[in-house]
């Protein structure tokens, strides 16, 4: 009979630790004392326990079983992520699990952890907004893909939107519309988000041959009360005709403002926002008309890329398009 593989539950168990414990010992984490994490890899040596043994036996079998984690799965774009990755699996006979994680900056050890006790084939780490990320040394050896979030040093397959263009769409409604004073109130400059955005707005107005007023140009938080505040100073000489918000949340407050200056919109003030928040864009009246964070699409493309690199294909990077989504915000300046 085979010997059944010394888990890390086995180790706290025979410590007397928490399998968190156990856990942030062997990825460095601050949270236990360095005698603790002296103890805890003396023991786990002895017992036969080993860090990365998740990783080597992915290499020497296959496995129908994936992992997905993520901190989106309590936003309102967790539910298209999901739905997208799994279908993938399931109609290429593949299984999915999933695991939440509150700070996905440097993804939860124990999430990890479990997904590699669990044998999985690959893991997708996924995140609410676009940055990047800071990878446990446990994954070293595990196929790895990255959706709406990156490696700065380019180690694993990546699946971003493609924030520029929909920068540029949501620009390009507004000048269609005839709007040629079009202000852009864009996202704080940390973001990678708002890089991109502004790159699309940049180039959609010089493609209009449209100079660049500075002054139209302005940042704010990323909430409602953030894009009000910005959005009464910007408006309140009457002189834009357009507005692109850099997303559906500051756009709510620019609706706001609006009102509050006795603007009409579309008529006076026409909005596009980013991220087409359907509990936002589609409850504003009028409808905003947004641009899409493909949320399905990047699950889609992240599953197909987890099986790829879980055949030994080195690392792709896949940018997905932003489709504009057309309500009632915009109307042609007459």
């Amino acid at each position: 009979m085979t010997k059944r593989p010394v888990t890390m539950s086995d180790v706290a168990r025979d410590l007397g630790l928490s399998r968190s414990a156990v856990s942030f010992a062997f990825n460095d984490e601050n949270q236990v004392s360095a005698e603790t994490r002296d103890r805890v890899r003396e023991r786990a040596a002895e017992l036969g326990y080993r860090p990365n043994a998740g990783a080597r036996a992915l290499a020497g079998q296959r496995t129908d079983l994936f992992g997905l984690v993520t901190d989106i799965v309590s936003t309102p774009f967790g539910g298209d992520l999901i739905a997208g990755a799994q279908d993938w699996f399931w109609r290429h006979g593949k299984s999915l699990i999933i695991a939440g994680a509150a700070h996905i900056e440097r993804p939860d050890a124990r999430s990890i952890e479990m997904m590699l006790e669990h044998r999985v084939g690959g893991i997708i780490v996924a995140t609410t907004w676009n940055r990047p990320i800071d990878l446990p040394a446990s994954l070293d050896g595990v196929p790895v893909v990255l959706v709406h979030c990156f490696d700065p040093l380019g180690r694993y397959s990546t699946v971003l939107p493609d924030e520029e263009n929909g920068g540029y769409s949501a620009t390009s409604m507004l000048l269609e519309a005839r709007r040629r004073r079009v202000a852009f109130i864009n996202l704080p400059s940390d973001l990678v988000a708002a890089e991109g955005r502004e790159a699309g707005y940049r180039r959609a107005m010089a493609d209009a041959g449209i100079p660049l007023d500075p002054t139209l140009m302005v940042r704010s938080g990323p909430e409602a009360e953030d894009g009000y505040r910005v959005a009464i100073e910007l408006l309140r000489d009457g002189d834009v005709d357009g507005l692109f918000c850099a997303n559906d949340r500051i756009a709510m407050g620019a609706y706001e403002a609006a009102r509050e200056l006795g603007l009409r919109i579309p008529e006076d003030i026409s909005i596009v926002g980013f991220d087409n928040q359907e509990i936002i864009a589609g409850s504003l009246r009028p409808g905003l008309s947004s641009v899409a964070l493909p949320f399905r699409e990047m699950g889609e493309r992240g599953a197909e890329l987890l099986m790829n690199a879980a055949d030994g294909e080195p690392p792709s990077h896949v940018s997905v398009a932003c489709p504009p989504i057309a309500r009632n915000s915009v109307s042609i300046l007459t």
